[in-house]
């Protein structure tokens, strides 16, 4: 039960997990209000669950699996979006590389062809760091399934970014910007 203390200040446990909570939400849902509302969600079930929590893992990846769980439910039960009339997209700022940022475009209108449970899983795993076990147990799955559903996920993805002129945009390189 190494992991059970770090519960024992909630408020401290909300500090350190909230970035990783928020951008795993984000990352799956791709909608902030709908991110916020999940997160918020997942840190009231996780207070009032804490009792339960066994402490066999890290407390970080309990809460994540909380989140998924949220994420994925709030998939199943599409919440009307409302978007203002004066909704753009900010311009780059100067200096940006524009190819970096037609990267990163590229990589979220391919994450948004993904289904939920595949964007989870590559969220979990590129963006939280969790290994195939943790992101199984989110998921509800074996870490064996994890691998094929990520495998698939990549492919996809691959598939999904490919530039205007044929070219792929190499992952790797996105992720690390």
């Amino acid at each position: 039960m190494a992991f059970l203390g770090d519960l024992e200040d909630f408020g401290a446990f909300y500090e350190r997990t909230y970035p990783v909570a928020y951008r795993t939400a984000w990352a799956i849902l791709r909608d902030g209000g709908a991110a916020d509302d999940a997160v918020q969600d997942a840190y009231v079930s996780a207070y009032r669950d804490r009792g339960r929590f066994r402490g066999d893992a890290p407390a970080r990846a309990w809460l994540l699996r909380i989140v998924v769980n949220r994420c994925l439910a709030g998939v199943r039960r599409p919440r009307p979006r409302l978007v203002a009339l004066d909704d753009t997209i900010d311009a780059a700022a100067p200096g940006d590389d524009p190819a970096r940022l037609t990267d990163h475009l590229a990589l979220d209108e391919a994450m948004r062809a993904l289904d939920p449970r595949s964007r989870a899983a590559v969220v979990l795993r590129y963006y939280a760091d969790l290994d195939h076990a943790a992101i199984g147990e989110a998921l509800g799955t074996n870490a064996n399934h994890v691998g094929v559903i990520l495998h698939r996920a990549l492919e996809r993805l691959q598939r999904e970014m490919r530039r205007q002129d044929g070219t792929v945009i190499e992952l790797q390189e996105v992720r690390r910007g």
